[in-house]
């Protein structure tokens, strides 16, 4: 039996996390199916699965941007799903293969479409963003099956698009392999690849209008400049929206502490754990989230974690994080400053952290995920109507 799974936006953060852990445990699960593998070009080396049933895919130019992306993938998967007698389909994003008769699993880690309206974003973001709700709707009506992250997700999506809930399966994800509290020594790890050392405040979100930077810079300013703290804000990341992050700069700047924030840049996830395991405390103030795998990752690394009440993120922290009013840059600032001021209670969360890390499994997810591609592979199917094969060479 052939599966094709389409991993052409595994470029970073959440997608490329999902795979790497995906991938692996899925060729241990199953050496009998065999699998067709679509990745991105630059990404092909750490997401390869050495094993015979896993054949990838490279199209380096059909992931060069996302509209050339998805027309690829309406236009051209279908014949390639044909000629390869694919019996489904797993799309590592919200889009279904519209065009196709081949059954679909699609798995809905980006909620970002249908909170368009919510949020700051460019005209182009807000153009990108619509297109996607479109299509993303389709593609929930069309797929077999829907994964999503979180239990919050699944209530979400059965209510606001009415769908039947046993269509939707939970599988969360784990704790990435070596995530966990820092080692004996590794602050000199830290100096040298990132020329910091503790104590830092980390910030981690998407640099976006959701991931709600700008009520976290303004929190932190409110601090320094009551001289409250004088530790730095350092914030990885690439600019998703760079209009919003020059507002984040320029508050940074009026304030009079934009020396005391570093922003990284892009950030390998390997490297990680280095940050949240020795920030003072870790900061996750998005407003939005499908499930947050940032907030596993930090839990598994020990952090002092304060995040926005809001589900999932409650959900996943439980007592293990102090919660703040996403929206009010002074309940970020109150509640920073009592976990930077309380060792105790830093102490406190660190230890519960770990434990609640264990909760989290990558394999549970991926078992649920092979049981939804068997059964949907062995399900009867809808005969498609004739479509000539297309030639190899148009393939990628």
């Amino acid at each position: 039996m052939n599966i094709a799974i389409l991993g052409l936006t595994a470029t970073s953060y959440g997608s490329l996390t999902y795979l790497k852990n995906f991938l692996p445990r899925l060729a241990k699960l199953d050496r009998a199916n065999h699998y067709d593998i679509f990745l991105p070009a630059d990404r092909c080396a750490e997401l390869e699965v050495p094993e015979p049933n896993f054949r990838v895919h490279v199209h380096g130019w059909a992931a060069k941007s996302g509209a050339v992306r998805v027309a690829w993938e309406q236009l051209i998967v279908p014949w390639i799903l044909r000629a390869e007698q694919s019996a489904a389909v797993y799309t590592t994003h919200n889009l279904a293969i519209l065009l196709s008769r081949v059954p679909s699993i699609i798995i809905v880690q980006n909620l970002e479409p249908f909170f368009a309206r919510k949020f700051p974003n460019t005209l182009r973001g807000k153009t990108r963003v619509w297109l996607l709700r479109m299509l993303s709707k389709i593609s929930l009506r069309k797929s077999h099956r829907v994964i999503v992250l979180s239990d919050w997700e699944k209530e979400f999506l059965v209510e606001q698009f009415h769908l039947p809930p046993e269509k939707l399966l939970v599988a969360c994800p784990g704790v990435t392999e070596g995530f966990r509290p820092p080692a004996p020594g590794s602050v000199a790890s830290l100096r040298k690849q990132f020329g910091i050392g503790p104590p830092f405040i980390l910030a981690g979100s998407r640099l976006a209008g959701y991931g709600n930077l700008l009520n976290v810079a303004k929190a932190y300013a409110s601090l320094v400049k009551a001289n409250r703290i004088s530790m730095p804000l350092v914030i990885p990341g690439e600019v998703w929206d760079a209009q919003y992050i020059g507002r984040v700069k320029k508050l940074l700047c009026t304030e009079g502490c934009s020396d005391r924030v570093k922003f990284l840049g892009y950030v390998p996830h390997e490297a990680m754990p280095l940050l949240l395991g020795h920030a003072a405390c870790f900061i996750f103030p998005s407003l939005l989230e499908a499930c947050g795998m940032t907030l596993i990752e930090a839990l598994a690394c020990g952090a002092p974690i304060l995040c926005c009440n809001r589900r999932p993120m409650s959900d996943i922290c439980g007592d293990a994080a102090v919660f703040f009013d996403g929206e009010s840059p002074e309940d970020i600032s109150v509640k920073l400053f009592d976990v930077l001021s309380q060792p105790s209670l830093a102490e406190k969360l660190s230890s519960r952290a770990v434990a609640r890390a264990g909760q989290f499994s990558w394999q549970e997810g991926v078992e649920k995920v092979h049981r939804a591609f068997l059964q949907l592979a062995a399900a009867p199917r809808v005969a498609s109507p004739e479509v000539a094969t297309i030639p190899p060479e148009r393939r990628g």
